[in-house]
C-alpha cells in the first residue's frame, strides 16, 4: 500500500511538472528501476501502470546512459511496463539493442513497427531474436540492407516465405557471403536450390554438393504441388479469385479465340481472371494453378500455355503481370520464353491431360 500511495503521489507530480531536468529524471528513473526489478512479481496492475506513466514521462529526458541501464533491466522481463518498453525499443540502438534482441515482451505487430519506423540498425537487433516469425522475418529481407538480410539468413530461428527466400537468393547471385549462409539453411526449397545451381558462384555450386538427392520427375505435376510451400499463398493474398470467377461466364464465347482473350486480360493486369480462365480449360485443379503461376519455376505454366494455344507475344505479357511482375527477373523471363518456343504442343498437350488425371 505504500508503494502504491508513494507512486500515485510521484505520478501526479510528474505529470504537472513542465520543467524535468535531465539530472532529476536520471535519479527518478534509476530509484524506479531498482524498485521495479524489486517487486515486479508482485505488483498490482494499477501500481505497473503508475510505473509506466512516469517511465514514459521522464526517460526520455533521461541521459543515454541511464536508458541503456533501464533497457538492459526490463529487456529480458515477461511483462514490463509496456509503454516504456516500446519507447525504449525505438531509441538510439545502443539502448534499444537489448530489447530487440530479447525481450519476449515484444509482440510481432511491435517488431514490425519498429522495423518500418527505425532504421537498418533496429532492423539488424531485430534479426538477431532467437526466433523469427515470418511476418516479421518478410519485412527484414525486403525492406533491410544488405546486411540486415545476412543477419536474419543466419538465424537458424528465423523462418521464411518464399518471396524472402526469393530476394536472398537473387542477392546469392553478387552476394557469396549470404549465398553461403543461406545454402546451409535446412529448410532451403529445391527452387531455390536449382536457382543457385544455375546462378550462383562457383564456391556457391561447389558448396551445394549433394543437396539435390534426386531429380524431380518431368512428367508428373506433383512435382509442382511439393515445390510449392504453404508460405507461397503470401503472394497470392491481395488478389480477389472470388470475384474473378465471373471471367468465366464470358469464356464460352472466347474459346476459340483464347489466346487474345487471354492477352487482352494481361493487358489489364487482370492476373486472377487468367487463373481461373486457365483451371477451366485445362481441368486442373484452381489452387494448383494459382501456385503454378506464382512460382519461381515456370515449367509448368509453359508447358499449359503450349497446350492450350497461347502465342509468344501472349505468354511473355502473363510473365510480367500479379506475382511474377516482381518474382521474375529479365534472365528467368528470357528463359521461360526459350524454354516455350522449344515445346513441342503435341507433347505439351499430352503431358497436361496426364496431370488433369492426377491426383496431387
Amino acid at each position: 500500500m505504500s508503494i502504491s500511495r508513494d507512486l500515485a503521489r510521484v505520478a501526479d507530480q510528474i505529470a504537472t511538472k513542465n520543467d524535468l531536468r535531465p539530472d532529476f529524471c536520471d535519479r527518478l528513473t534509476r530509484a524506479l528501476a531498482q524498485l521495479w526489478s524489486a517487486g515486479a512479481d508482485g505488483l498490482a496492475p494499477d501500481d505497473v501502470s503508475r510505473f509506466d506513466s512516469i517511465f514514459v514521462r521522464i526517460v526520455p529526458t533521461s541521459t543515454v546512459g541511464t536508458r541503456i541501464e533501464l533497457s538492459d533491466r526490463i529487456a529480458t522481463a515477461a511483462a514490463p511496463p509496456r509503454g516504456v518498453l516500446l519507447v525504449l525499443a525505438q531509441d538510439d540502438i545502443d539502448v534499444a539493442g537489448p530489447i530487440l534482441r530479447l525481450s519476449p515482451a515484444l509482440t510481432d505487430e511491435d517488431l514490425v513497427d519498429v522495423a518500418r519506423r527505425c532504421g537498418s540498425s533496429h532492423m539488424g537487433a531485430i534479426a538477431e531474436r532467437p526466433e523469427l516469425s515470418i511476418r516479421v522475418t518478410d519485412v527484414l529481407v525486403l525492406r533491410g540492407d544488405d546486411d540486415v538480410r545476412r543477419i536474419v539468413t543466419g538465424n537458424a530461428g528465423a523462418h521464411f516465405s518464399d518471396k524472402s527466400f526469393a530476394r536472398l537468393s537473387l542477392q546469392a547471385r553478387d552476394d557469396e557471403k549470404v549465398g553461403l549462409v543461406l545454402i546451409a539453411r535446412v529448410d532451403l526449397p529445391d527452387l531455390v536450390v536449382r536457382f543457385l545451381q544455375a546462378n550462383g558462384s562457383a564456391e556457391i555450386r561447389r558448396s551445394l554438393g549433394d543437396r539435390v538427392s534426386h531429380r524431380r520427375d518431368g512428367d508428373s505435376i506433383a512435382h509442382v504441388a511439393r515445390s510449392i510451400r504453404l508460405t507461397e499463398d503470401g503472394w497470392l493474398e491481395s488478389w480477389d479469385f472470388d470475384s474473378a470467377a465471373s471471367v468465366l461466364s464470358r469464356l464460352g464465347e472466347a474459346r476459340h479465340q483464347l489466346d487474345p482473350f487471354i492477352r487482352r486480360l494481361a493487358q489489364t493486369d487482370r492476373f486472377p481472371e487468367i487463373v481461373h480462365v486457365l483451371t477451366e480449360v485445362t481441368g486442373l485443379p484452381l489452387d494448383l494453378v494459382k501456385h503454378m503461376m506464382v512460382s519461381l519455376d515456370t515449367e509448368a505454366f509453359v508447358k499449359v500455355a503450349r497446350a492450350v494455344g497461347l502465342k509468344s507475344e501472349t505468354v511473355a505479357e502473363v510473365l510480367m503481370i500479379g506475382p511474377w511482375l516482381h518474382r521474375l527477373d529479365a534472365r528467368a523471363r528470357e528463359a521461360a520464353m526459350l524454354a516455350f518456343q522449344a515445346t513441342d504442343a503435341d507433347e505439351a498437350r499430352a503431358r497436361v491431360r496426364r496431370w488433369a488425371g492426377e491426383k496431387v
